[in-house]
C-alpha cells in the first residue's frame, strides 16, 4: 500500500504535506485532454494538501512528481495537476505526457511514483525562472534572433496559462532544448524571465531514445503488458495453458552485476518479503519470451568456462523483468554482485576479463509453484580469517549482524558459499569499550552483570566480515535443487564454528563492485589514463597495483618475492592510506593497518616491538594473502642525528635494527606484502630504508588528476530511486560547472584539500538555498523538491570555497593562486608581449613543436629602475596564460640551520611542479642570487643558495616534471647577479623596463590609473602629465593619483561639514538641531557626498610629491642597461648560444607598464 516515505520530522507549510507520498501511476493517451494533463485521486489530494478536495479553493494546483523503478528518472518534475474523482485510491494519472512518451517510445511500465505538493500562493503559483538558456537549430535561431522579447515570450508560452521550464526539457513547437535554468532547475516562465537564445551544435541529438526502436517489447506474446508482469494464478492447469510454448533449450546470455539492490519490479516477491534477494535475477522484458518464462519464475543458470556440461555447475535463480524504460542491456542477465563472486570465486583473479562473463540459461520444466528448494536441517558456517574476523573488539557486532542476516530473509545457501556481513567498526569498538568497562567494574558474581546488547543499530558500515558455508545437511532424496537449500530460522540448526583461510574476492569498479552493492562508501579507483605526453595519471597507483598483482600471482611458487614498499610524499593528505586500502579491496587482499605512533613506547624498544608482534603474529599466520601497512614509519625508525649524544643514537639504532628485522621476517612469509608510509622520508633510518625493495613517491595531483578527483567527489553514485530523505541532502552540479576550471584553480592542493573544498561548496550551496527559500517564503524542503530533489552546486559556490582554502595558505611559498591582472591593465609593451608569447605561450599551445628535442626557454628576467611595474607584469603573465603564480622573496628562503635554505629552494620548485602550469616569480633576485665569492658570511649560505638555484634552473625546459614551469625574475641591479644565472637555459631572456620619456606615455599611465575615478569633466590629464618630469616612474604616478583622490576626499569632507553646519544654523531651537548621522540618512543627497576629483587635486598632489628616482639615479640605470645590452639594445651573439636582450625604455617607449592595483 503506498504510504508516506519518511516518518521523520515534517516541515509543514500551511496545510501542505512536506513528505513525498508513494502513489500508483497510470499512463494514458487521451486526445480529449490537453498535453501534460496530470490527474490525482481525491484521497491523494487529501494526503498532499490536508483538506478534502471538495473544499479546494479556486487556485491552480501544482506538484513535483518523481517516477520510481527506473534509473532514468532521477529528479522530481513539476506539473500542474487536477483532481479526478474516478481514479483509484492514491493514484496519479499521466495524460499525453509527450516529454516522456517521445523520449522512451511509449515503453512505460513503471507503476509508482513519489509526489509532493507545491503550495506557493504568491502573485504566481510557482517559483519563477529568472534566466534561461535555450538552444535552437540554425534556421530557428536565425528567425528568433530578430524578434522582440514579448514575441519570444508568447512563442515559448505557446498558449499555455502556466508554462513550466525545466533544464534538459524540449520546446516542441520551436524544436528547442532548454540547457540551463536559474536560480533553480525548473520553474515558471514569466514576462520578467531573461531568455537567452543560443545556436545548437550540429552534432547534438534532439531526442535521446532510452532503448532502440527496433527492439520489440513483448509483441511476440499476445498478452497485455501489465497482466503479463503481474500474472498470478492458483490454478495449475490454467497456468500451464498460459505458459509460453517454447522448447527447453539453453540460451547463452551475457552476465553482469547489479551496482545496487533493485527494490522495484513486478510481480512483488511472495512470503511477505522473506524471499532471499540474492537469488533474484533480472532481464529486460523481451528476454522473458526468449527464455520461455514469466516474471517471477525460477530458471536454471549454468556456469562454465566451456560448453562441456560435465564441467559445469548449475544454480537456480528467480528471474524478474526490469521496469521500463531502463538503461540495462539486452541479452544480458543481471545478478547481484555477491551471487556472481560466489559463482566465479575460483576464477576471479587480478586482471580477470569481466567483460567476457557469460552463462547458459534455461527455464525449469515445471511452473514455479511446483518447484521448491528444500529446507536445510543443519548448516555449518566458518569465519574467513581476516584482520576483521580476528579482532575481538568487532566480534560481537559481526556475529549479531550475521544472525540478523539469516533472520530477516529465508536465505538460500550451498556448500562453499561466501557470505559478506557489513559492519561499522567504529560503532563496534565503541560498544565493546563501553560494555567491557562496565563488565570490568561489575562484581564477577553479580547476576546483573551487564551484557552486550542483542539489538544493535546498523550504523555507517565501513568494513566487511566474510563467512563461508562449510557444510549443509538436508534431504538427500531431492536432487533437483542443485545443492541449494533454504535456511528457515525456526527449523534449521545453524552452527558458527571454525576459521578458514581464504582470500577475499577481487573487485571491478564497473562490472563487479560488491563493495558498493553492500552499501559501503564509494571507492576512488585511481584510474590510469594514458596522457598526451606518454605518461599515466596516478602513476604511483599503477606502480603499486603492479607490485601487488605480481606478488599475488607468484605467491604459490617455490620462491618468495619479499615485496616491501616505501610510500613517501612531501605533504600530508596525499592519500597514501586510501591508496593502500582501495588497492587491497580491488585486488582481493586482506589488509591490516597500524599507526607507528600508536605502537611506539618511548621508554622501551622491547615493548614497541612486542606490541607490533602481538598485533600481527596471529593475522600473518592465518590470513593470507595479506598487506601489512605501517603508517608514520618515521616514528619508530628515525635517522640517527650525528649531533645528538651517543647514548640516544645507540637507542635509535637498536630500534631501527629490530624494525628492519621484523619487516624482513614478515615479508618472508608467502603472500605477505609489507608497506610502510611516511610524509618525511628524509627522517627515515637508512637501516630500515635499505630493507625496503621499492620506493614510490606520491606527488600532489596534477591538473588531470585533480579533475578526476573532483568528478568523483561531486558525482552522484548509483542507487535505487525509491529512497528520498528530507534531511540527508543530495547534491548535483549545475550544467555550467566546469571540472576543467576547478582543476585549474585548485593547483598545488592535496586530495584532502579538494575534499574540504567540495564540503565547503556544499555548505555554501545550502546557505544559498536557505536564502532563496526565505526570499520566496517557502520552506527549504519545498525548494529542494521543486529543484528536482537536489541542491545545485554552482561555480560561484566553488569559487568561494577555493578562495577560502587559498586564504589559509601563504601567498609566497604556500598554495599558489592565479592573480587577476590583465594585459589591458598594463597597456603598451607590444614588443615585450611578443617576446613573452614566444617564451611561454608557444610551449603551452604547441607542445608538439618541441618533441624533437628542441629546448624550451622558460626563464625571463625583468630589470630596470624601481617602480616600473616588474612585479605586476609577472602577475599579468600568469593571468593572461591562466598560470598559477608563486612569489618568492629572498629572506623567505633563508634559514639558520645548515642545509635548510637549500631545502627551501628545492621545495619552491617542487611546489611549482605540483602546481604546473605555473610561474615562479623571484622578486629582488639580486638578494637571492648575488655573485658567489663576494659574500662575507662564514657559512657560505648565499653561495649554496645560488648553487641550488642554478641546479634547479638547469634542465627545467626538459627535465621530468619541469614542463610547464616558467621562472621570472625581477631586479634593479642586474650587475650584482651571479653571471651563471644569465647563461642560456636559465634567465636567457632579459627585458629592460624603463621610465616613460614622453608626456604622451605619461598620459596613458594616468588614464589607466584613473579608470575608476569619478572625475570632473573639466579635468585635463595631458596638462597634468605635462607638468611631470621625465624621471617619474609608474610608482610615482600611482602615488600622484592616490594623493589626488585623498585630496578630493578631504575637500568633499570639508564641504559636507560646512553644509551640515549651515543646515543647523537655520534651526533656532537647540533641541531641534540634528546629528551628522541624521543629516547623512535623511537630508544629504548623493551629489553632496560624491567624491569628484578635480584638476586642483592633482596639482596639489603634484607639488607635494618627490620623485622616487632622481635624474642621477636614472643615468646610472641607463649605464647599467648599456653595459648589458651593448649599443641600442641589439641582440648580442655568442658562440653556439645566444641571449636575447629586449629593451623597453626610452628608446622604444614601452614604459606604459605600470599596472593598476
Amino acid at each position: 500500500m503506498p504510504a508516506l516515505i519518511e516518518e521523520s520530522k515534517v516541515l509543514s507549510y500551511k496545510n501542505c504535506s512536506q513528505k513525498p507520498v508513494l502513489s500508483y501511476v497510470i499512463f494514458n493517451q487521451n486526445p480529449q485532454l490537453a498535453k501534460d494533463h496530470i490527474n490525482i485521486s481525491p484521497n491523494l489530494y487529501s494526503e498532499l494538501y490536508g483538506t478534502s478536495w471538495e473544499e479546494q479553493q479556486q487556485y491552480p494546483l501544482f506538484a513535483s512528481i518523481k517516477l520510481i523503478g527506473s534509473s532514468l528518472f532521477k529528479k522530481f518534475e513539476t506539473y500542474q495537476i487536477w483532481v479526478n474523482s474516478s481514479l483509484p485510491s492514491l493514484t496519479v494519472e499521466f495524460n499525453n505526457v509527450t516529454s516522456l512518451m517521445d523520449r522512451f517510445s511509449g515503453q512505460m511500465t513503471v507503476d509508482s511514483c513519489l509526489i509532493s505538493a507545491i503550495d506557493f500562493r504568491g502573485n504566481i503559483p510557482l517559483p519563477a525562472i529568472s534566466r534561461v538558456y535555450i538552444s535552437f537549430p540554425d534556421e530557428v535561431y536565425e528567425l528568433l534572433s530578430g524578434i522582440s522579447k514579448d514575441n519570444l515570450y508568447q512563442l515559448l508560452k505557446n498558449n499555455q496559462e502556466y508554462k513550466i521550464l525545466r533544464t534538459n526539457d524540449y520546446i516542441e513547437n520551436l524544436n528547442g532544448k532548454i540547457i540551463f535554468c536559474d536560480p533553480i532547475s525548473q520553474g515558471l516562465l514569466t514576462e520578467e524571465t531573461n531568455v537567452t537564445v543560443v545556436r545548437r551544435d550540429n552534432d547534438e541529438i534532439f531526442y535521446q531514445k532510452a532503448v532502440s526502436a527496433n527492439e520489440p517489447i513483448i509483441d511476440t506474446i499476445n498478452l497485455n503488458t501489465l497482466d503479463y508482469l503481474s500474472l498470478e494464478s492458483s490454478d495449475e492447469e490454467e497456468e500451464q495453458e498460459n505458459f509460453p510454448k517454447t522448447e527447453l533449450k539453453e540460451l547463452k546470455f551475457n552476465l553482469k552485476s547489479l551496482l545496487f539492490k533493485i527494490n522495484n519490479f513486478a510481480p512483488t516477491p511472495s512470503q511477505e518479503g522473506k524471499e532471499d534477494d540474492q537469488i533474484f535475477g533480472f532481464v529486460k522484458i523481451n528476454e522473458l519470451n526468449k527464455i520461455g518464462c514469466f516474471s517471477g519464475d525460477y530458471i536454471k543458470v549454468r556456469i562454465s568456462t566451456s560448453e562441456d556440461t560435465d564441467k559445469s555447475q548449475i544454480r537456480t535463480f528467480k528471474v524478474f523483468s526490469f521496469l521500463e524504460p531502463n538503461e540495462f542491456e539486452s541479452n544480458t542477465i543481471y545478478l547481484s554482485s555477491v551471487s556472481i563472486l560466489n559463482l566465479y570465486k575460483n576464477l576471479l583473479v587480478p586482471n580477470f576479463e569481466f567483460e567476457k562473463l557469460s552463462v547458459w540459461i534455461s527455464r525449469i520444466s515445471k511452473p514455479q509453484q511446483s518447484f521448491n528448494v528444500p529446507i536445510a536441517k543443519q548448516v555449518n558456517i566458518a569465519r574467513v580469517s581476516s584482520p576483521i574476523t580476528l579482532d575481538r573488539t568487532l566480534q560481537h557486532l559481526f556475529l549479531s549482524n550475521l544472525k540478523s542476516f539469516f533472520e530477516v530473509k529465508n536465505r538460500v545457501v550451498y556448500e562453499g558459499q561466501l557470505i559478506p556481513i557489513p559492519i561499522d567498526t567504529i560503532l563496534a569498538r565503541s560498544i565493546f569499550s563501553t560494555y567491557e568497562t562496565l563488565q570490568s567494574a561489575a562484581n564477577t558474581d553479580d547476576v546483573n552483570k551487564p551484557e552486550f546488547p542483542s539489538v544493535i543499530p546498523g550504523g555507517n558500515c565501513d568494513a566487511v566480515a566474510w563467512f563461508k558455508v562449510t557444510e549443509v545437511v538436508g534431504d538427500n532424496n531431492n536432487h533437483d535443487h542443485n545443492g541449494q537449500y533454504i535456511i528457515d530460522s525456526s527449523r534449521t540448526r545453524m552452527i558458527q564454528s571454525g576459521i578458514v583461510t581464504e582470500a577475499p574476492p577481487i573487485l571491478d569498479y564497473k562490472l563487479l563492485n560488491w563493495y558498493e552493492y553492500l552499501g559501503l562508501e564509494r571507492l576512488f579507483q585511481f584510474p590510469n589514463v594514458k596522457l598526451a605526453n606518454n605518461t599515466y595519471s596516478f602513476q604511483f597507483a599503477k606502480t603499486l597495483r603492479k607490485l601487488i598483482g605480481t606478488s599475488l600471482l607468484n605467491r604459490n611458487r617455490s620462491f618468495n618475492l619479499q615485496t616491501t614498499v616505501l610510500l613517501s610524499s612531501a605533504s600530508r593528505g596525499i592519500g597514501k592510506s586510501l591508496l593502500v586500502k582501495n588497492l587491497s579491496i580491488e585486488l582481493g587482499v586482506h589488509l591490516v593497518e597500524l599507526d607507528a605512533y600508536e605502537v611506539l613506547n618511548p621508554s622501551s624498544d622491547v615493548k614497541t616491538i612486542g606490541t607490533l608482534r602481538g598485533k600481527l603474529d596471529r593475522i600473518v599466520e592465518s590470513a593470507t594473502p595479506l598487506i601489512i601497512h605501517l603508517r608514520h614509519i618515521e616514528a619508530i625508525a628515525k635517522k640517527v642525528d650525528q649531533q645528538a649524544n651517543a647514548q640516544s643514537n645507540q637507542q635509535k639504532e637498536s630500534l631501527n635494527l629490530k624494525v628492519a628485522e621484523l619487516i624482513d621476517e614478515y615479508s618472508k612469509q608467502k603472500g605477505v606484502i609489507f608497506i610502510v608510509s611516511t610524509s618525511d622520508s628524509d627522517c627515515l633510518s637508512d637501516t630500515v630504508r635499505s630493507n625496503l625493495r621499492f620506493e614510490i613517491n606520491l606527488n600532489v595531483p596534477t591538473e588531470f588528476e585533480r579533475k578526476q578527483i573532483f568528478r568523483f567527489l561531486i558525482s552522484v553514485g548509483d542507487s535505487d530511486s525509491t529512497n528520498f530523505s528530507l534531511t540527508d541532502y543530495q547534491f548535483l552540479p549545475r550544467e555550467d560547472l566546469s571540472f576543467d576550471h576547478l582543476a585549474l584553480q585548485s593547483a598545488g592542493l592535496t586530495p584532502r584539500d579538494l575534499s574540504s573544498i567540495v564540503g565547503a561548496a556544499k555548505s555554501f550551496a545550502i546557505e544559498r538555498f536557505e536564502s532563496l527559500a526565505e526570499k520566496l517564503t517557502i520552506t527549504l524542503t519545498q525548494l529542494i523538491i521543486n529543484n528536482g530533489g537536489y541542491i545545485t552546486l554552482t561555480p560561484e559556490d566553488f569559487d568561494k570555497a577555493i578562495g577560502n582554502a587559498r586564504s589559509k595558505f601563504s601567498d609566497s611559498i604556500g598554495a599558489p593562486r592565479i592573480p587577476d591582472v590583465k594585459w589591458e591593465d598594463v597597456g603598451g609593451l607590444d614588443m615585450v608581449k611578443d617576446e613573452i608569447l614566444d617564451t611561454i605561450d608557444m610551449p603551452l599551445r604547441h607542445p608538439h613543436l618541441f618533441n624533437n628535442g628542441l629546448k624550451k626557454r622558460s626563464g625571463i628576467l625583468f630589470y630596470g629602475p624601481p617602480g616600473t611595474g616588474k612585479t605586476l607584469l609577472a602577475k599579468a603573465i600568469a593571468t593572461n596564460f591562466a598560470l598559477n603564480f608563486f612569489s618568492v622573496k629572498g629572506p623567505e628562503l633563508l634559514n639558520m640551520y645548515i642545509g635548510e635554505s637549500e631545502a627551501n629552494v628545492r621545495k619552491v620548485f617542487q611546489k611549482a611542479r605540483d602546481a604546473k602550469p605555473c610561474v615562479v616569480f623571484f622578486d629582488e633576485l639580486d638578494s637571492v642570487a648575488p655573485k658567489r665569492g663576494n659574500q662575507g658570511d662564514s657559512g657560505g649560505v648565499m653561495d649554496r643558495i645560488v648553487s641550488q638555484l642554478l641546479a634547479e634552473l638547469d634542465g627545467m625546459s626538459d627535465s621530468e616534471g619541469g614542463d610547464g614551469v616558467f621562472v621570472v625574475g625581477a631586479t634593479n641591479r642586474p650587475d650584482l647577479l651571479d653571471e651563471a644565472l644569465l647563461r642560456p637555459g636559465r634567465f636567457d631572456k632579459m627585458l629592460y623596463l624603463g621610465i616613460p620619456d614622453t608626456h604622451t606615455k605619461q598620459t596613458k599611465i594616468l588614464e589607466a590609473l584613473t579608470r575608476k575615478f569619478q572625475m570632473d569633466s573639466q579635468i585635463n590629464l595631458s596638462h597634468i602629465a605635462g607638468s611631470c618630469p621625465f624621471h617619474f616612474t609608474g610608482a610615482d604616478f600611482y602615488a600622484l593619483c592616490s594623493d589626488a583622490m585623498l585630496n578630493a576626499m578631504t575637500r568633499t569632507a570639508s564641504d559636507v561639514d560646512r553644509m551640515f553646519q549651515d543646515h543647523n544654523a537655520t534651526i533656532e531651537k537647540e533641541e531641534e538641531k540634528i546629528s551628522l548621522r541624521y543629516w547623512f540618512d535623511n537630508i544629504a543627497s548623493s551629489q553632496d557626498v560624491e567624491v569628484l576629483v578635480k584638476e586642483e587635486d592633482f596639482i596639489k598632489a603634484r607639488n607635494e610629491i618627490i620623485p622616487s628616482v632622481s635624474a642621477e639615479e636614472l643615468d646610472h640605470y641607463l649605464r647599467v642597461r648599456q653595459n648589458f645590452e651593448g649599443s641600442g639594445g641589439e641582440k648580442i651573439e655568442q658562440k653556439n648560444h645566444s641571449i636575447d636582450y629586449i629593451t623597453n625604455g626610452s628608446s622604444n617607449g614601452g614604459d606604459n607598464n605600470f599596472l593598476e592595483n
